[in-house]
């Protein structure tokens, strides 16, 4: 990882900031890389790394492609990080 972490709330788009609020409670990390940053996985490995634009040409249609491509992350679906709350799912 490159540079310093960047808070959610620091995106200039509405859409994509609450994407990227979504996977920040749920242990992912920004981190300044390019114009905004890239959105790392919470895995050991960090296996996933997304690219987060900070001036996106469609806000919508960014915001969709960072929550699909944080989605795939291969962590086990008993895994409480891939809840929304945190908590294991029943």
């Amino acid at each position: 990882m490159v540079g310093r972490e960047v808070l959610p709330s620091e995106h200039p788009k509405k859409e994509v900031r609450q994407v990227l609020e979504k996977w920040a409670d749920q242990g992912w990390k920004i981190h300044k890389d390019g114009h905004l940053g890239k959105l790392y996985c919470p895995c050991e490995a960090r296996c996933t790394t997304i690219p987060v634009s900070g001036t996106p040409q469609n806000a919508s249609s960014h915001a969709r492609r960072i929550d699909r491509l944080a989605a795939r992350c291969p962590l086990p679906d008993d895994s409480p990080l891939r809840t929304l709350t945190g908590k294991p799912r029943h």
